[in-house]
């Protein structure tokens, strides 16, 4: 038995580079192969992961393929719900595909792109406009929060795209804009703060680093609001410490209420009650000299804040 090629391991390929290398068409359709998409194989002793799957379907795509939409969004993003099991690509051609495990846009004007891991795929901010109809706009702000915190794409960058493209998805990314920050560490912190700043309150400072008189590190927390030395906490699963880092947190805010701020601590269990999340806020914010409006529970609010994240 002749063996198999070594530039066919390791990766999908197409039924041209196959034969290009030798394979023929009887020996591709045997059971040292097997077929992932039309005219896209692997070899049978190699399990597919999905970064396989992703790359074949790219070949199994048009010629100009660039991975986008949700599946742009899941490789440098967080973790989001409702996302389908289609593949999305993206293309200027006239084309569709013919199997429905892949997902596949025409669009009118030039892609941006770059290359990650050797795969054509959207660039941060254009999936960011390509998931803003897909995601809810709680998601969306977790997405575009991710995208700057990690460097992925500058603030100034993400806005001035924003605002100087007319594509589908453009005029929900833009509004989303309004309520980004270039410092939110979590999805759940994000969460806290639209909670937040959908009601009416002021915007809260998100991880900004305070220090004593004498330069030294007293805390870095959530959200604070420093006028009124308010500080938000979210302490959750997505913020599993171990018990020395616990302390660590415990002293911390045990210090901050030394210095006279008042420490707010969100768990899980009180995200099924966001009103009371936002009235401890506006309470706290009062004790500290707030005179601003009361917060706004209006139908906007109810139906934002219980969207899926």
């Amino acid at each position: 038995m002749r063996e198999i090629p070594e530039s066919l391991t390791g990766r999908p390929f197409t039924v041209a580079e196959a034969r290009a290398a030798g394979v023929s068409a009887r020996t591709l359709d045997g059971g040292r192969f097997r077929r992932l998409f039309r005219g896209v194989h692997v070899l049978a002793s190699e399990e597919p992961t999905s970064r396989t799957w992703l790359r074949a379907a790219v070949l199994a795509g048009p010629s100009d393929a660039v991975v986008s939409h949700r599946t742009a969004q899941e490789l440098c993003g967080p973790e989001l719900s409702g996302a389908d099991d289609r593949i999305h690509l993206s293309t200027r051609r006239n084309a569709v595909s013919r199997d429905e495990r892949i997902a596949v846009h025409r669009r009118l004007h030039p892609i941006a792109s770059h290359e990650v891991d050797g795969l054509p795929v959207t660039t941060p901010a254009r999936t960011f406009v390509d998931c803003a109809l897909s995601l809810t706009f709680v998601q969306l702000l977790v997405f575009g929060d991710w995208l700057i915190h990690r460097g992925l794409v500058e603030f100034d960058e993400l806005l001035h795209y924003c605002r100087g493209r007319h594509l589908d998805g453009v005029v929900n990314a833009r509004r989303a804009m309004q309520y980004l920050v270039a410092d939110a560490r979590s999805p759940m912190e994000t969460l806290v703060r639209l909670m937040i700043v959908l009601s009416g309150l002021p915007h809260p400072a998100c991880n900004v680093t305070l220090l004593d008189d004498a330069g030294h590190l007293v805390a870095t927390p959530d959200l604070q609001w420093a006028r009124f030395k308010v500080v938000v906490e979210y302490d959750g699963i997505w913020h599993e410490r171990s018990p020395d880092d616990r302390r660590w947190q415990r002293d911390r805010r045990e210090e901050l209420e030394r210095r006279g701020w008042t420490v707010i601590v969100v768990h899980d269990t009180d995200l099924a009650k966001p009103v009371s999340i936002v009235t401890r806020v506006h309470d706290a914010l009062v004790r500290g000299g707030y005179r601003g409006p009361r917060p706004v529970f209006g139908p906007r609010w109810h139906r934002v804040v219980r969207q899926r994240l």
